[in-house]
C-alpha cells in the first residue's frame, strides 16, 4: 500500500509540474524528471521517496492531490488543449487529467482488493480505460520479439455489455488492439469489463481467474498463458 500511495504522490507532483510547463508553452520534462516511466531508476526514486516521507505518507498524498486539483480547477478552458509532457508521449492537458483519473481508479482497486475480494473499478473510469487507456498501457508493456509466421489473435469477449469484444493481434514484433472484426481467434477470454482491464494490466492471474470462474477460456489454453509474456504489467 505504501508503494502505491508513494507512486500516486510522485504522479501528482509530476503532473502539476507538467501542467505548469504546458501553460508556459513548454513540453520538456520537468526539472528532476528523467522520463523513466518504469524500470530500475523509477523504482529507486519510489523507494527513496517512500522512505523519506513514510511517517507523513497520507498527509503528503492529500497535500499533493490538493495542490494538483486546486491548479486544475483554476485553468481557463483553452488550457485543456495545450500540449503537455508525459513520460511516454506528448499529449494534451485534458488527456493527462484523464490518465490521472484512470490511475486513481486502478490504484484504488490495488489498495482495496487485498482487503476486499469483491472490489471493482469505478464505473466512471471503465469506459476510458477500455477505449483509450488500454492501447497505451499495452504499448508501454509490450515485449517485442521475433516476427511470427502467423499472428496470434487474443479475443476479449465482454459479458457486461452487448456485443462488445476486443482483439489483440500479436505479430511478434508488433501488435494491434481493435474491436473484434469477426476473424477467428486463437484464444478467447470471456469476462466482464473489469476483468478485461485488470487482466491486461497484470492485476489478475489467468489460472486463478479461470479456476474461480472469473474468466472463461476458449481455444488454445497453452497459447493463452503466453499473453503475459508479450504484455508485462507495470
Amino acid at each position: 500500500v505504501a508503494d502505491v500511495i508513494t507512486h500516486l504522490i510522485l504522479g501528482a507532483n509530476s503532473l502539476s509540474l507538467s501542467v505548469e510547463n504546458a501553460l508556459k508553452g513548454a513540453t520538456s520534462p520537468p526539472m528532476g524528471h528523467t522520463g523513466q516511466f518504469h524500470g530500475p531508476a523509477a523504482l529507486e526514486l519510489l523507494v527513496q521517496t517512500r522512505e523519506a516521507i513514510y511517517e507523513d505518507l497520507f498527509y503528503d498524498f492529500n497535500a499533493s492531490c490538493l495542490r494538483l486539483n486546486s491548479m486544475l480547477v483554476s485553468l481557463e478552458p483553452e488550457a485543456y488543449g495545450r500540449d503537455a509532457w508525459h513520460p511516454l508521449f506528448i499529449t494534451s492537458v485534458a488527456r493527462l487529467i484523464d490518465i490521472r483519473a484512470s490511475e486513481l481508479a486502478v490504484h484504488g482497486w490495488d489498495v482495496r482488493y487485498p482487503m476486499d475480494r469483491s472490489a471493482t473499478l469505478s464505473d466512471k473510469a471503465v469506459p476510458f480505460l477500455k477505449k483509450v487507456f488500454m492501447r497505451r498501457w499495452l504499448h508501454s508493456g509490450f515485449q517485442k520479439g521475433e516476427a511470427l509466421r502467423e499472428p496470434v489473435r487474443f479475443r476479449f469477449k465482454l459479458t457486461d455489455t452487448e456485443n462488445e469484444s476486443y482483439d489483440v493481434l500479436v505479430s511478434g514484433d508488433k501488435f494491434r488492439l481493435a474491436p473484434s472484426d469477426g476473424s477467428v481467434a486463437n484464444v478467447t477470454f470471456v469476462g466482464d469489463s473489469d476483468t478485461y482491464i485488470l487482466f491486461c494490466m497484470g492485476r489478475l492471474s489467468l489460472s486463478r481467474s479461470v479456476r474461480r470462474g472469473r474468466i472463461v477460456l476458449e481455444g488454445d489454453a497453452e497459447l493463452a498463458t503466453q499473453f503475459r509474456g508479450w504484455f508485462k504489467g507495470v
